[in-house]
Parts: C-alpha cells; structure tokens; sequence
C-alpha cells in the first residue's frame, strides 16, 4: 500500500509540476508568436483532443507528465513563426516561460496552503514533538510557544531551525511558554542523516492566514525559496553537495513521506518540487532549458546566430550524459534504501 501510495504521489507532484511548465512555455511562445504544435499530457495513445489556434491538444493513455511541441526547434528551422525566426528576445521568453510557470503553481499552492491548514515557517509553536528525539527527551511539548534560544529572540522557525543547525552536538537552552508561564528546557541537537543537518526533533505549528495575506505571503516564500536555492548552488561542487543530490528514486520517496501526512502535505511538497523543477531547467546545462538560454546568451556576446544544427547536436549529447548522471544518482538512491 506505501508502495502506491509513493507512486501515485509522485505521479501526481511531478505531472502537475511539469503541466504547469509545459504551459508556461506554451503561453510565452503564443505571446511572443511562436506556433506551437503540439501541448500533451501523458504518452500513448491519444484518448483526446482538440485544436485551438493551430495548437493539438491531447490527453494520452498514460497521463503523467506533460510536453509541448514549439514549431521549428526540432526541425522546419526557416517556418516564418516558428521558433528559430523569432527575434532573440522573443526565443529567451519563450524558454524562461517554463519557469515562469513553476514559479506560479507554486505561489498557487501557497495560497492555498497557507489560507485552510496555515503557515509553518512563520511560527514558534511546537506543533508535534518526535518519539525518541533530543527535544522529547528534553521534556518540550506540542503546543510550546518558543520564545528564546540561548537568549536570543526567536520569531519564527527558520530562525529557530538556523540555530540548531549551526549548533550541532553542542546543548542550547530553550525558554518556552506553556500554559501562559515559561518554561526552560536543554537540547542537545543531532545530525539528521537523510535530511543532512542537525535537528531536535520536532514540527512546527501552524500559522493560518486570510486569502490575501496567504497570497502575499505565498509570493514572498516563494521568493525566499528562490534565493535558497541559488545560494546553494555553490555546494553542488563540494563533496557533501554530491553525496545530497537525489534523483527520481529518492523523490519519489520524499512525496511518498509527505502524502502520508495528508493531501496538504503533499501539495506543500509539489510547491517545492515545482519550483525546484523551473529553477534546474535554468541551469546551463544542454538538454534543458538553461542549454538554450546558454545558446542565446552567446549569440548576444558574437552578434549572430548559432546554426540549428549545431545546437540540437550539442542538446542530443547533453541530453545523453544527463541521463547517465540521472541513472548513477538514481542507483545511489535505490542503495541509500537498501541500506537504511
């Protein structure tokens, strides 16, 4: 049951991700007239479909996944709207609009988040302790408000989890409210190996907002996980960097982790996956979308354009030792389970 209940989450966070990718590319290719052809989801057999403004719409046999289909990018390289024609911004658009429309699906799923079950980054509150944690044995509860840590003012939890992490094996004390008095508690906070930092064991409350503030507040988290991301990017060359990556595999089993919290939990996790999704694309890395912004940034620096060809040759290999690395991170994930 835990074993379907993973894929079909899985299936689920990812197809919903990629849809709302797929059609962002679709709805900057329009807006910068480029024709595209084709905007699918699933593979297989087509079950349905419908054509709108030259644009076959299908719904396949498998639905999972999504894809577009620009007209030129793949072949017919001089067609008049299609993509190779259109003017340099009008292609950097285009690519950068699969992000774009990560970046909403995830503001999306924010709001929503944020409006029925509540914020968690933005409390102090202890919203369950873990059996057998630091913070159990401690003696801290669900329901503490936590007020200070070492005696420095905490405001909400990522101020709260900063703290522990960077305190690792070193014990912190904890000024608490409980039942409208304070209370003191000492933790001693300890690696989690599967999350790759230091912890006491314990979630957050929650925090809920009206719709408006839970969509203002969906933008700026959003925005904040942005900046987190490229600051981490940096670490992706350091051995701790690698060893932390993850592929399909371990994914699958972190959507699997949340769903068994809830349907809410689940769509957090497609919030993050979402954008962690339209922010990879960007890398400069051929076979993804950062490889054609990669393209187009070279063409502004020797002012003129690099021959079709050439770019689908070089986006074939990139995409052949993308899923050689993929396949390595994926058998290192299947290992990492066996193991534990």
């Amino acid at each position: 049951m835990q074993i379907l209940l993973t894929v079909l989450s899985f299936a689920f966070s990812f197809t919903l991700a990629t849809l709302f990718h797929e059609g962002g590319h679709l709805l900057a290719a329009r807006a910068s007239r480029t024709q595209t052809e084709e905007f699918g989801l699933g593979f297989g057999r087509t079950v349905w479909s419908r054509t709108r403004g030259g644009t076959v719409f299908k719904v396949n046999a498998l639905p999972i996944l999504a894809y577009v289909k620009i007209k030129g990018m793949e072949s017919n390289y001089d067609a008049p709207d299609g993509f190779y024609t259109k003017g340099w911004w009008a292609r950097l658009f285009t690519m950068v609009g699969g992000m774009l429309g990560n970046l909403m699906l995830a503001i999306l799923i924010f709001t929503i988040v944020f409006s029925t079950l509540g914020d968690p980054r933005s409390s102090t509150l202890v919203g369950s302790v873990t059996p057998s944690s630091p913070a159990q044995a401690a003696g801290l509860q669900a329901g503490d408000a936590i007020l200070s840590v070492d005696g420095v003012a905490m405001a909400n939890f990522d101020q709260i989890s900063a703290y522990v992490r960077s305190h690792e094996g070193r014990k912190i004390d904890i000024t608490v409210e409980r039942d409208g008095r304070k209370e003191d508690v000492s933790v001693t906070p300890v690696m989690n190996a599967e999350l790759g930092y230091a912890v006491i064991g314990y979630t957050p409350g929650y925090v809920r907002y009206n719709p408006l503030r839970s969509a203002w507040r969906a933008v700026t988290f959003t925005a904040e996980y942005v900046v987190t991301y490229v600051k981490a990017l940096p670490l992706l060359f350091t051995k701790r960097g690698i060893q932390s990556l993850t592929g399909p595999i371990g994914i699958a089993r972190m959507t699997g982790e949340a769903a068994m919290g809830g349907f809410m939990s689940l769509l957090w996790m497609t919030g993050i996956i979402s954008v962690a999704i339209g922010l990879t694309q960007l890398l400069p890395i051929p076979a993804l979308d950062g490889g054609w912004v990669l393209f187009l940034l070279v063409e502004a620096v020797i002012r003129r354009r690099i021959p079709p060809e050439r770019q689908g040759t070089i986006q074939s290999v990139g995409l052949f030792i993308l899923l050689g690395v993929m396949l390595l991170i994926s058998i290192k994930d299947v290992v990492g389970i066996l193991i534990h």
